[in-house]
């Protein structure tokens, strides 16, 4: 699985390492960017789940990526960055309660639950990370395009697929209502960073509880 060898390589280590010291949180404020439907996915037992029922008043970290990709600064760096969240998270269980990771494949034809059910159990997660994928393209494509994630497939020189698919990394940070909050890519796909705008999530959420009248 070129995905897992190169999340441990040297390369992406370094590239997981802080470039810079996020601002604590609470101190600033994520905007909505956009706003995400419901889907349906299967999970690593091929039965359909649902993106509302995996992220019920959950903060979500949402990672598109597929096992075979080979290039050091897409899937393999989003696998060791949500690995190292993963295993923060579980040092603070009082916060993991409140966040989700999803791993969305969008090669659907190699990325069966059976081969993520392999891919979970070598990353093993502490938390609460659930690796996904569809039945088919066709109830994968709305849910990229909802997503705004283009992918496409690489043609060889004979107009074979080569295996491999153009895409650019993104990571979304989904609130409780579905609301984009942010969106990482390379050079700023950073644990700590995720971790402080998990927490600035859910501080805002305890200040609107706070001020909302009872009825």
């Amino acid at each position: 699985l070129p995905i897992l060898a190169l999340a441990q390589s040297s390369p992406i280590q370094d590239a997981i390492q802080p470039q810079f010291t996020p601002p604590p949180p609470g101190t600033y404020t994520l905007p909505t960017i956009d706003t995400v439907t419901d889907h349906t996915f299967l999970d690593t037992k091929g039965e359909p789940v649902y993106l509302q029922n995996l992220t019920q008043g959950k903060v979500a970290v949402l990672s598109f990526m597929y096992t075979s990709c080979a290039d050091v600064g897409g899937c393999p760096l989003a696998a060791a960055v949500l690995q190292q969240i993963d295993r923060r998270l579980s040092e603070r269980p009082a916060l993991a309660k409140y966040v989700t990771l999803l791993s969305v494949s969008f090669d659907p034809e190699r990325d069966t639950p059976t081969h993520l059910a392999k891919t979970r159990d070598i990353l093993n997660p502490r938390t609460d990370w659930h690796f996904l994928t569809t039945s088919s393209q066709a109830d994968l494509t709305p849910i990229l395009a909802d997503f705004n994630q283009p992918v496409v497939k690489l043609s060889q020189e004979n107009g074979d697929w080569s295996g491999l698919f153009r895409h650019v990394l993104k990571v979304y940070l989904l609130d409780a209502n579905h609301n984009v909050r942010n969106i990482y890519s390379t050079g700023l796909f950073n644990a700590q960073l995720v971790l402080n705008d998990i927490e600035t999530i859910l501080l805002e959420t305890d200040k609107q509880a706070a001020t909302t009248p009872r009825q």
